[in-house]
């Protein structure tokens, strides 16, 4: 089992005949407030977003079933986010999981830890796996805000 891609991003597109299509990757997000707003530190904005994962596979791994734990922490390392998804066709040469997501987390300014473990039959199967996503809020004057809206 190789890891071939672990992407957060707005979405995925499915082609049957080409695979999946990832728009907007990112790995910053900025979020401009207003210079007296106060966010408290569980705040979310309405933004779907989705975690992509893709492994390779060797012959012997194909036609398992396996589960992917995504568990995903706010910067000060309490939990927002823990699932698991199931894969549980015969699969050939690759193993694609999508995680979609509602609403974004901007509460805290910093890293956004997302954390995958891959198992089969209840065993690891592949080293965990983490990537992270930087949460900047930035403050705006007044001026600045009804400009931009």
């Amino acid at each position: 089992m190789k890891l071939l891609l672990i992407a957060p991003c707005q979405m995925v597109v499915q082609d049957p005949d080409s695979g999946q299509s990832l728009i907007a990757v990112f790995h910053e997000i900025k979020i401009r407030i207003g210079d007296t707003s106060e966010v408290p530190s569980n705040a979310l904005i309405p933004k779907d977003w989705t975690v992509f994962t893709k492994f390779a596979l060797e012959p012997e791994e194909e036609g398992k079933d396996y589960v992917l734990n995504t568990r995903i922490f706010w910067p000060d390392g309490s939990p927002f986010v823990d699932q698991s998804l199931t894969a549980n066709q015969p699969t050939k040469n690759a193993l694609v999981f999508t995680i979609r997501m509602q609403g974004f987390p901007i509460g805290q300014s910093g890293m956004i830890k997302i954390r995958q473990t891959l198992t089969s039959g209840g065993i690891e199967v592949c080293e965990q796996i983490e990537v992270e996503v930087r949460v900047v809020l930035e403050k705006a004057l007044a001026s600045e805000m009804a400009t931009s809206q």
